[in-house]
């Protein structure tokens, strides 16, 4: 993207600026633009024609405060404002941290009090040995003890005396403490929350239920097969301690949604790529896109032979659904309630061939039979 096309960006968003935009500022956001490509290849809701304006809105933002900007305006960025909020969290999420904000040129510390070498000073004794005579015929012995030599511990160089003294090992030597000094009571220190820690890992490795159901619900998996989902990603999740999670979840839904949507996926030609880039960009692991392509293609030959998968199959992919199936499992569904098949596995003897008679199944049976009157008579 040329500068050119960067200031007409940044003045959509900023129409209320006057002058020449600085050049840090159309750096960080052609960085930014070039970096969004990498991370986030294709934008939900073919919002993909906005990614120069959401660029340049994010630049603006993040540079507000170091060149005096005027509050960003959204109102030109061509996509829905339902979704903006939505882009910008995901753009600032995966793309901002990897790059950082324009600053000005760091500029050399100079270095105090460093006497500067003068001729006059050079030191006339050049033998060590002249050197130890002229120090036991001295008749001040105390300078003996107060040269500065780097084998003489009574004294220690101050942090402006030497110009090789680098702000880490000044750190270093303050952690250092002898134990008179370990023995005095401080003052306890605030540690930082471990969110504003630096170190903090982005990424979630491990997952959570709530967050496997979030997932799937981005692709629309029906609620009864989420259940089935998250019992295979728990039966499963050991096999991942080393390696990252969310390949096991990436593979799961995969294996789901291809089913599910066939006849989408045979129709539509690039369909199978985009579900691959919006698994992508979804996923909060981190993953390389290449790796978690490989794995859903390894956990898909893994997960074939489960009943769950089988029964998506029979009922989405080769349409071996009646409609007596539909109806029998309708009734079951109205004799037992909704959710039947999750209490059966937590170990409810009420299922499909096992039902007592209640008088709410009574009530039933009263409707039935009138609706089957009315509609013979």
């Amino acid at each position: 993207m040329s500068s050119q096309q960067v200031t007409q960006y940044l003045s959509d968003v900023l129409p209320t600026y006057s002058g020449t935009f600085p050049p840090q500022l159309v750096s960080y956001v052609s960085s930014l633009y070039s970096l969004s490509i990498q991370k986030i290849p294709s934008l939900p809701n073919r919002a993909d024609i906005a990614r120069y304006h959401l660029c340049a809105y994010l630049g603006a933002l993040r540079c507000q405060q170091r060149f005096s900007l005027p509050d960003p305006s959204p109102q030109k960025i061509p996509v829905q404002p339902k979704l903006l909020n939505k882009l910008l969290q995901d753009l600032e999420e995966k793309v901002t941290p990897a790059i950082r904000s324009p600053s000005n040129t760091p500029t050399k510390q100079r270095i105090l009090n460093s006497p500067s070498p003068q001729k006059g000073s050079a030191p006339k004794i050049s033998s060590p040995l002249k050197k130890l005579q002229s120090l036991k015929n001295d008749k001040t012995p105390e300078k003996a003890f107060d040269m500065e030599s780097p084998f003489n511990p009574t004294k220690k160089p101050s942090d402006t005396e030497s110009p090789f003294t680098t702000p880490s090992k000044r750190k270093l030597d303050k952690d250092v403490t002898t134990p008179e000094q370990n023995a005095s009571p401080k003052t306890p220190k605030t540690s930082k929350s471990v969110t504003a820690s630096p170190s903090t890992p982005r990424y979630i490795r491990q997952l959570t239920i709530a967050d496997i159901v979030s997932f799937a619900n981005n692709f629309y998996i029906p609620a009864q097969v989420t259940p089935q989902l998250v019992e295979s990603f728990m039966a499963q999740r050991h096999k991942f301690l080393k390696k990252n999670e969310w390949l096991l979840a990436c593979g799961l839904v995969h294996a789901a949604y291809v089913r599910i949507n066939s006849k989408l996926l045979e129709r539509t030609i690039g369909k199978k790529t985009e579900l691959q880039d919006q698994l992508f960009q979804y996923q909060k692991g981190g993953l390389m896109k290449l790796n978690m392509v490989m794995w859903i293609n390894i956990i898909e030959e893994s997960v074939k032979s489960e009943p769950w998968i089988i029964d998506l199959e029979l009922k989405y992919v080769h349409n071996n659904w009646s409609a007596e199936d539909t109806s029998k499992t309708r009734e079951i569904e109205g004799k037992l309630g909704k959710g039947y098949e999750i209490l059966e596995q937590f170990g409810s003897m009420m299922n499909p061939s096992n039902m007592f008679d209640k008088p709410s199944q009574e009530e039933y049976y009263q409707r039935w039979t009138a609706r089957v009157i009315d509609e013979l008579g």
